[in-house]
């Protein structure tokens, strides 16, 4: 094999992208003639991403990676769309790169150079798991409960999410009491509230509502941790998310808040309606597509991609120039790992991507390690991190 010009597998899959669109410029037409003069096997898999038949062959068989989970949805959702010309998928660019990206990394995983992850016990990721605690003190653990008939609501569950039906009149509404779910690390749940709205918490989460909303002028939630809200609509009602440092005051509106005791930053992103962000007296307005970002008692509003903030509820994780302290940390939650740095540099390294929410973290650390400059070594559920 000839030297390396060190192209990782997305930054290939988007000049070959651009190849296909007839878009691609002298620079990048240079890249992947270097690329392809590397190894018969870049060659081999580029007549292959040509061939619309067989692209579609390779595209099914990374969406059947992992059997687990969320890409069985994935694989679903690929079934209705059925197979299509594959020019359409061609100008949604990101997709493209992501499938093009794995396929790469997989395809020719024989071909690389980077020392594997060694195998280890298994970990592997997130499940439906959840303990509800009431207003009386009782607790129960969702993911093993079907029914819980309570003093003014009746709480139905199916083991991924409960839904609560408010049974108070406001004429007999007396004080307002709250209950409290608790999602742990390696858990998350959905669930909809007395008023008709639907929450996803995400690990390591605590959300505190109201037993009932028939005796407020509001509809006061208290949020440590990450969730998504999609608010049921009442005017006369406001919603509103109650974080460490700041509030979050809806109508009727879809947004993500992720407020995590520890870290340095919250982020409120805003993907239908209108929210107005509330932190010492001082008021700010969110657009749908921007996100507003809490940092040393100030608020700074962003435009964003919505999707990279919210696919976590989903099949996949997206990240988006993400330091891979950042995306640890998500890890970290979600498979219940504890991280290691062997320097503060390797922190620092970036990726762009996604990566499969509901994977074996071998699976999931052995594709970041084919994308980037950077290698783990896993000893029990300790992940250490180094550069390569």
């Amino acid at each position: 094999m000839k030297n390396s010009i060190n192209t990782y597998p997305y930054d290939i899959a988007a000049i070959i992208l651009a190849y296909l669109r007839n878009e691609i410029d002298e620079k990048g037409q240079q890249k992947l003639d270097a690329w392809l003069e590397e190894a018969d096997s870049h060659k081999a898999l580029f007549a292959r991403i040509q061939d619309e038949e067989m692209q579609y062959e390779d595209i099914q068989k990374i969406l059947s990676y992992d059997a687990g989970g969320a890409w069985q949805i994935v694989k679903q959702k690929a079934a209705r769309r059925k197979r299509k010309r594959l020019m359409r998928v061609y100008q949604v660019a990101a997709s493209v790169v992501v499938i093009l990206g794995v396929a790469i990394a997989f395809l020719l995983k024989e071909e690389a150079t980077v020392v594997p992850v060694a195998k280890v016990e298994e970990i592997t990721p997130g499940r439906s798991i959840a303990k509800l605690t009431v207003a009386s003190g009782d607790v129960y653990h969702l993911d093993s409960l079907n029914q819980v008939d309570l003093v003014t609501s009746l709480a139905e569950n199916n083991g991924k999410e409960v839904v609560f039906t408010d049974r108070q009149l406001e004429e007999c509404a007396g004080e307002i009491r709250y209950n409290k779910v608790e999602i742990p690390r390696g858990g998350e749940y959905q669930i909809v509230l007395g008023d008709g709205t639907r929450v996803y918490l995400n690990a390591q989460t605590e959300l505190r509502f109201p037993e009932s909303f028939a005796n407020s002028e509001q509809r006061l939630v208290y949020l440590s941790g990450e969730a998504y809200f999609e608010v049921a609509k009442n005017p006369s009602k406001p919603f509103i998310v109650q974080c460490k440092d700041y509030a979050v005051k809806v109508l009727g509106t879809s947004f993500n808040v992720n407020s995590y005791e520890g870290d340095e930053t919250s982020k409120t992103t805003l993907a239908t309606g209108k929210v107005e962000i509330e932190m010492d007296g001082k008021q700010t307005i969110l657009k749908p597509g921007q996100q507003a970002i809490i940092k040393d008692g100030e608020v700074n509003v962003r435009e964003v991609d919505v999707e990279v903030y919210t696919t976590w509820m989903y099949e996949n994780f997206r990240f988006k120039s993400e330091s891979i302290q950042e995306i640890m940390t998500k890890l970290s939650r979600w498979y219940t790992i504890d991280v290691f740095y062997m320097n503060e540099a390797v922190k620092n390294y970036h990726f762009t991507g996604y990566l499969p929410r509901y994977a074996k973290i071998a699976d999931v650390l052995e594709l970041l390690s084919l994308t980037t400059n950077i290698k783990f070594d896993v000893k029990g559920r300790t992940v250490t991190v180094m550069e390569k």
